[in-house]
């Protein structure tokens, strides 16, 4: 099988997985208010109820995955995994936000009271677990194929390990 064969299935297993996952509306689409970041992301995806049909030049919006509510993670996230598989993206790295807090050296970091308190790995999990297994199934597959291309990426096969892959 070839890489672009791959590339297509992998493609739409994610639009498979996420064809349910429904737009949080407008007032939710960041996770806070606290400084200018949240509001430029609000703005830029205000209205932008379909994620299908957004460019991957919308979508790398500097800070985007940064500032998202748990729900507009979920909404957008599969626009920017399929960016990142046909290499669109600059900006963003959609593995990023999916490994960095479930990994040893992050997930027991402190988040500042005004950010919502916690820890890194607390408030991600949060977020990861509201996804359906078909969505996990999915995230695991683009994590996988992830792994393979950056050639065995440190912080994506311990968020494996360490999350994604345990029951």
């Amino acid at each position: 099988m070839t890489d672009q064969s791959n590339k297509k299935e992998l493609i739409q297993k994610i639009v498979t997985a996420f064809s349910d996952a429904e737009f949080p509306g407008n007032d939710n689409l960041v996770n806070n208010s606290y400084g200018e970041e949240p509001t430029l992301v609000r703005v830029h995806f205000f209205g932008q109820n379909n994620w299908n049909t957004l460019s991957p030049e919308f979508i790398d919006f500097d800070g985007a995955l940064s500032f998202f509510s748990d729900e507009a993670f979920r909404f957008f996230l599969p626009a920017f995994m399929i960016a990142d598989i046909n290499e669109q993206l600059n900006f963003n790295n959609p593995a990023v936000r999916l490994c960095w807090a479930v990994t040893p050296q992050s997930e027991n970091k402190k988040i500042a009271e005004v950010y919502g308190g916690g820890s890194i790995g607390e408030r991600a999990k949060a977020c990861f677990n509201k996804f359906s297994a078909e969505e996990r199934n999915a995230v695991v597959s683009y994590l996988q194929w992830k792994l393979v291309k950056d050639e065995n990426d440190l912080t994506v096969a311990q968020a494996l390990k360490n999350y994604w892959l345990k029951e």
